[in-house]
């Protein structure tokens, strides 16, 4: 009798030892298949960052350009100077490669010199370089061009001139006293 009981305890208990096992496998199965999964999308991103920094590195060599930051502290020169045509009624800055912003000097003078235009409700065209647009230093030199551009736009506005009476535009590009990096600030009638 205690033999058919023993039998009977281990017939029982087998069915559930599957069901155990069997789950637990199951569970294993699917984190196993979540970790494949998360590998495989991060080996994806990985592999496309190592191609994307091939491209850049073989462009960079390509068009043999280096990428620098411009900060304010480099972008201001020494070598600026102005010029005022009288008969032109124009200013000529003249900046020298690397200078973006202008020198206190200069945005005095600037200042000092359209303050009797922007009482008699005259209109200020800025008129800078075009620099090509495309890839690699012809783009940097645009946007550098431009830069040039909005820190003397702000100096204009500065001494009194109304921001619709300011026109600033992009012409083609040429050499003024040997000099290629130069914004011109020209006086005309209003339109």
């Amino acid at each position: 009798m205690a033999q058919d009981q023993e039998n009977d305890f281990s017939q029982i208990a087998w069915p559930g030892f599957v069901d155990i096992l069997s789950a637990v496998i199951i569970m294993f199965v699917f984190f196993l298949m979540i970790v494949a999964t998360a590998l495989f999308f991060h080996i994806i991103i990985f592999i496309s960052k190592i191609e994307s920094d091939q491209v850049a590195e073989q462009v960079q060599s390509e068009y043999e350009f280096e990428f620098s930051q411009v900060q304010t502290e480099f972008a201001e020169s020494t070598e600026q100077s102005i010029k005022f045509d009288e008969e032109l009624n124009r200013f000529i800055v003249f900046f020298s490669d690397d200078a973006i912003s202008l020198l206190p000097k200069i945005k005095l003078e600037i200042e000092e010199k359209l303050k009797p235009y922007a009482e008699n409700g005259k209109q200020v065209e800025i008129n800078l370089q075009s620099a090509k647009f495309s890839t690699g230093v012809d783009a940097v030199s645009r946007k550098v061009s431009v830069a040039r551009m909005l820190n003397v736009r702000n100096t204009v506005m500065a001494s009194g001139l109304e921001p619709q009476a300011i026109k600033p535009q992009l012409v083609n590009g040429y050499e003024i006293e040997g000099n290629e990096h130069w914004v011109i600030i020209e006086i005309v009638e209003k339109e």
